[in-house]
């Protein structure tokens, strides 16, 4: 397999309790670079490689990925002329394709016009969905994928029976029957 690398950069202004919140958030991580790495690639595992992600509206994003239905959380964003505090913030990681997951990722990076805005939206939509996460990174990535993604996981008790557990925490059991032959 030939090795590709890209180096990601993406920086936010703090205008808003969202970009605050953000903020706080990349405070609270041991790795900055690594809380961003591992949701990015948690992301991609969950949903596959959207295109043009940060061209999708902020309400469909939120609800289509994040389970948030809320249209008050969902509107919070920066209001039209609004200020920059002097205050930014900014992160760097990079990105190796030792697997097909972060192969996925870097492809999904390389659809994008704009990998930068696409990083900031991408975390953004997180914080705005979950709240302020204190070191993602070691958090156990089945946990992760769950907790913040609602990643469908098979019910050990019964093969037939899978497992959902939505962002926000709601568990639904879908029973997998065999077609009639």
């Amino acid at each position: 397999m030939k090795r590709y690398h890209d180096s990601c950069a993406f920086s936010f202004d703090i205008v808003d309790k969202q970009t605050e919140d953000a903020y706080t958030m990349m405070g609270q991580q041991e790795s900055k670079a690594g809380c961003i790495r591992e949701m990015f690639l948690d992301f991609v595992s969950v949903n596959g490689i959207i295109n043009e992600y940060n061209e999708i509206p902020k309400r469909e994003r939120l609800k289509k990925f994040f389970g948030v239905t809320d249209s008050e959380k969902a509107a919070n964003a920066p209001q039209a002329g609004q200020k920059a505090a002097e205050h930014k913030c900014r992160c760097q990681f990079d990105l190796y394709n030792t697997d097909r997951l972060t192969n996925n990722a870097l492809v999904m990076l390389y659809l994008s016009n704009n990998k930068s805005l696409l990083i900031r939206e991408l975390f953004l939509d997180f914080v705005n969905a979950n709240g302020i996460i204190s070191n993602y990174k070691d958090i156990p990535k089945a946990e992760r994928l769950e907790r913040f993604f609602g990643d469908m996981r098979p019910c050990h008790t019964d093969p037939s029976m899978v497992t959902y557990t939505t962002p926000d925490g709601t568990t639904l059991r879908i029973s997998i029957e065999q077609p009639l032959q």
